[in-house]
């Protein structure tokens, strides 16, 4: 199991260079030298996590409607590369199954955003966990979402299940949230953390992330804050910045 301490994890993979939550995305990331990935997932019509952040397709194809009412073996021939950029034309959108089947062996931590809404993504947790599980994957993730509500229903899943509160800025309610449910960590807006804040979910044995941190003066800022994981869409700037500090 990584330890949650000092990680560069790439938003949608490295999505400053390659189209958001595509392999080419998730590869460079990697080759970066990432320490995770962050994404999306939502579900199709037929309850397959698909890695897409929008509950519709119209930003990163060239189709339209909602994730969940295309099945996913359609949504699985989209192009979603080319609003990016032409040369991405073959990218195709992926379920959650083919990006587990991608990090199975590698040192990488999955940080798997699920969506939840009312009425939007029924049954999630329950899904993504179980295909989690059957991949053996369980040590590697972290569930992250900011409705509470999900991340009790994957710590009563699995107590051991690894889970982070999404959320703008530091509140002593939603201290008190993390430490009263057992979460592992909270991820806040970059700009919102100093070390005081930092240091408060430290005392309590939580982790603390930040998102989404692009410009070199952020990460800066957010290392000297001591935070525990950065989420960045440059992680080869990230990770340039962290030998600064450590």
């Amino acid at each position: 199991m990584l330890v949650i301490k000092k990680l560069v994890i790439a938003h949608r993979g490295a999505s400053f260079y390659r189209p958001e939550n595509t392999l080419a995305a998730f590869e460079l990331a990697y080759q970066q030298g990432a320490d995770g990935i962050e994404t999306d997932i939502q579900l199709s019509k037929d309850s397959i996590p698909m890695i897409i952040h929008d509950a519709n397709i119209n930003r990163v194809t060239h189709a339209t409607g909602n994730v969940n009412q295309w099945s996913s073996e359609k949504l699985k021939t989209f192009d979603i590369g080319s609003w990016f950029d032409l040369k991405y034309q073959s990218e195709r959108m992926m379920t959650l199954t083919d990006l587990l089947q991608w990090a199975k062996g590698k040192n990488l931590l999955l940080n798997l955003e699920l969506k939840t809404k009312k009425n939007l993504n029924p049954n999630i947790e329950q899904i993504v966990y179980q295909e989690v599980i059957q991949h053996g994957l369980l040590d590697q993730v972290i569930f992250s979402s900011f409705n509470s509500a999900t991340l009790k229903k994957l710590k009563q899943l699995n107590s051991e299940t690894r889970v982070a509160l999404l959320t703008k800025r530091h509140s002593l309610s939603l201290q008190q949230m993390c430490e009263e449910f057992h979460f592992d960590g909270i991820h806040l807006k970059y700009n919102y953390v100093n070390r005081t804040v930092t240091e408060k979910y430290h005392r309590i044995g939580k982790y603390l992330g930040v998102y989404t941190v692009n410009i070199s003066s952020q990460m800066r800022k957010c290392f000297q804050a001591n935070c525990d994981m950065i989420i960045t869409d440059r992680p080869d700037l990230a990770i340039e910045k962290r030998h600064l500090f450590f």
